[in-house]
């Protein structure tokens, strides 16, 4: 989900989303297809009694409303998602650097892509030195061997390996930014470090029809109107977003469809905290506990029967986004707003950008990237630029402050009520920070929290690869907040099985 930030100079993404549109990249949700999903309060009951829709949910059971989401008074069309998935935007990015170069392959060209190579964090970037006068350099290894020495070295992501890559360098003070704390919550005052969240996204396939069902129910408009794309939930604490890809995507067009619908559901970085694993091998029990928790959490949010959902999936996929969402951004002081968004060391000539310097989303990345390509392409490349304590740098020394979006929403900027109704917090708790609830850890074994009840719900031993979700039209499937590693999910079956 891509969305233009209100608060903040974004008039480059701005236009760059309107010839991404007019290119067919992405696309605007139509209006009303993005939703939020609130508690429906006793006032708000009262208040509707006249209303024939809202009486009819109400002696149905519904404890819980859908509003179409609205920002400053405008449409939901403001928001945008990729044609095809969100891969079509970095596809685009690379298509048009390509464009740039001369026809055929070979190294002499001005922009090169290499995929599916390792760069280890531990000994795949060296720092060269000025070699003849020419300026800092970098050697990247990968599998031993060297990619090459480069004038400019990147760092565009971020979490432990980008920490750990730069830990070994004399680049100490952007260094200094790279370290990160992994929690759901900051200080009000911002925190010393950078700060990313935990989330679990769960892909699932259902027998049409079961979700649908809901949220006609919970929608205040006609049993006619066209049902949403995108759902921000607001009303569980465990969950914060859910998406029909089959939808979006036009998949219900395809023929082959047997009336299965695939869905994305997103995690409360709470939640994503307390049933954390090893995200490159999450262990079974915790794939059957953590799938069967949200979707027993989604059957809650939507008010409907426990296990209504559990016997409608058909397949299920689930993965730890370990470092998702920054919720704290560094920001410096810039003089005369010439410089925002982006780190560089002109000494070592090495800088950073990503969304935890500028704004947690889309475009903060996006625009993060912008600007330290625009810095070097000028040549201004010789001054420093928000590092934490130098006098070099250009501009005021700076801090982390608490990313208000991230904090709310748990996924980033993502569009708002005009109503300002917020998250359901996992619990009472200061900015944010949970409870200690549940501990999973006894006399050092772990323990997921599974029950006889879970059992109900998921078939021991019964495994599904990642590879059978194609037989169910989730091969086409783009999760919108998918992290870099996957792990393999349990079948769900239904409580008769």
């Amino acid at each position: 989900m891509a969305s233009v930030p209100p608060d903040r100079d974004f008039s480059s993404f701005r236009r760059q989303i309107d010839r991404w549109v007019a290119e067919g990249v992405v696309t605007p949700f139509p209006e009303g297809s993005v939703c939020e999903l609130l508690f429906r309060s006793r006032r708000e009951e009262d208040a509707d009694d006249d209303d024939a829709t809202e009486d009819a949910n109400a002696a149905a059971g519904a404890t819980a409303r859908l509003r179409p989401v609205r920002t400053g008074g405008a449409s939901s069309a403001e928001t945008y998602y990729g044609v095809g998935g969100m891969g079509s935007i970095p596809l685009a990015m690379r298509d048009r650097c390509l464009s740039f170069d001369a026809a055929g392959e070979n190294d002499d060209r001005s922009f090169r892509i290499r995929q599916d190579v390792w760069v280890s964090p531990s000994n795949g970037v060296q720092y060269i030195g000025d070699v003849n006068d020419d300026g800092p350099k970098w050697e990247l290894f990968a599998n031993g061997q060297s990619m090459g020495r480069f004038h400019k070295l990147v760092i565009a992501h971020n979490g432990k390996c980008a920490d750990r890559i730069m830990s070994q360098t004399p680049a100490k003070e952007l260094h200094s930014l790279l370290r990160t704390r992994f929690a759901p919550y900051v200080p009000r005052w911002g925190g010393k470090e950078m700060t990313l969240n935990s989330i679990y996204s769960l892909v699932f396939v259902a027998k049409g029809g079961c979700l649908d069902d809901a949220l006609r129910k919970l929608s205040s408009g006609s049993a006619d109107d066209p049902l949403p794309y995108t759902i921000m939930i607001k009303n569980e604490p465990n969950l914060r977003l859910l998406s029909c890809n089959t939808r979006k995507h036009k998949h219900e067009r395809n023929p082959r469809n047997d009336n299965s619908q695939v869905w994305t559901l997103l995690s409360s970085p709470q939640f994503g905290k307390q049933f954390k694993g090893p995200q490159e091998n999450l262990p079974p029990a915790l794939v059957e506990t953590v799938t069967i928790e949200m979707l027993t959490s989604l059957e809650r949010a939507l008010n409907i029967p426990k296990g209504t959902i559990a016997e409608a999936v058909k397949d299920v996929k689930l993965q730890l986004w370990g470092a998702a969402v920054p919720m704290n951004t560094w920001r410096t002081a810039a003089i005369d707003g010439r410089v925002d968004g982006f780190v560089y060391d002109a000494i070592h000539g090495v800088g950073a950008c990503g969304d935890w310097i500028l704004d947690p989303s889309i475009a903060g990345a996006w625009e993060s990237g912008r600007r330290l390509a625009d810095w070097i392409a000028r040549g201004e490349d010789t001054v420093s630029v928000g590092l934490p304590a130098s006098a070099a740098s250009f501009g005021d020394v700076g801090k982390f402050y608490p990313s208000r979006a991230a904090a709310e929403s748990g996924i980033g900027t993502v569009p708002s009520s005009y109503s300002n109704v917020g998250y359901v917090a996992a619990s009472e708790g200061t900015n944010g920070k949970p409870k200690r609830r549940n501990n999973y850890r006894n006399n050092g074994k772990t323990n997921y929290g599974k029950t006889n009840e879970n059992r109900r719900y998921v078939r021991n031993g019964q495994r599904s690869g990642s590879g059978s979700n194609e037989q169910h039209n989730s091969k086409a499937v783009n999760n919108e907040k998918s992290g870099s590693s996957s792990n393999g999910g349990g079948r769900v079956w239904s409580a008769t099985a």
